[in-house]
């Protein structure tokens, strides 16, 4: 296997966790993957449907590509990556939040686009769709909601910050320390902003910032 992509969920499970996760097996080659779900605190239907979804791995013979790590303690955006690095087995890490979904493409377009940088660049610790400026840091960041973060940066640097809580600073203090230690951050495809949505190259939507590449 080549890439862990690690999935946070925290309910919805019919609105974002199952719609991403079946658009994972559309278009990515799964003896490429390892999923890792970080389930923390689901009250839905969660548990449920990731029980067939092992089912349904152990039936295609990819049980173990499948991995659920759960919580019935809500952990935040930080708390719910972490548990999941420490289990993933892949050098690139993939970082994916629920509420998105891969659009129509070539099998593992989006994976192979996230790759790239790294390939081009031996510098390149983080991989990303969008790079922002934060105001407050005065500094541009990875905007997290998919991003490629190279095993050494956590190894070099550690894990998520969790006292951000449910979200909403993590990723800019993770780019600017992993800057810090000699890495790069680097975008994948140019982008343009056009008032109400980024567009580009990138076959994926997000749902929650209503970002779309």
């Amino acid at each position: 296997m080549k890439y862990s992509i690690i999935i946070p969920t925290y309910n919805k499970c019919d609105q974002y966790l199952k719609p991403c996760i079946d658009s994972i097996l559309k278009h990515s080659n799964m003896d490429d993957v390892e999923l890792i779900i970080s389930a923390n605190g689901c009250v839905d239907n969660s548990f449920w449907y990731l029980t067939s979804l092992k089912n349904q791995f152990d039936s295609l013979g990819f049980g173990n590509h499948l991995k659920v790590v759960w919580s019935d303690a809500p952990l935040g955006y930080a708390g719910a990556n972490n548990v999941a690095i420490q289990v993933a087995t892949c050098d690139k890490i993939i970082l994916l939040n629920n509420d998105t979904l891969l659009l129509d493409q070539p099998k593992n377009q989006w994976l192979d686009l996230l790759d790239a940088p790294f390939k081009a660049n031996e510098k390149c610790g983080i991989s990303c769709i969008i790079k922002g400026p934060s105001e407050p840091a005065g500094r541009d960041f990875a905007v997290f909601f998919c991003v490629m973060v190279h095993r050494k940066v956590f190894d070099k640097i550690g894990l998520l910050n969790t006292e951000y809580g449910v979200g909403g600073g993590e990723d800019t203090e993770f780019c600017i320390e992993a800057e810090k230690a000699g890495f790069e951050v680097c975008e994948c495809l140019d982008k343009k902003w056009d008032g109400g949505l980024y567009t580009g190259g990138f076959p994926i939507y997000h749902k929650g910032d209503r970002k779309s590449t």
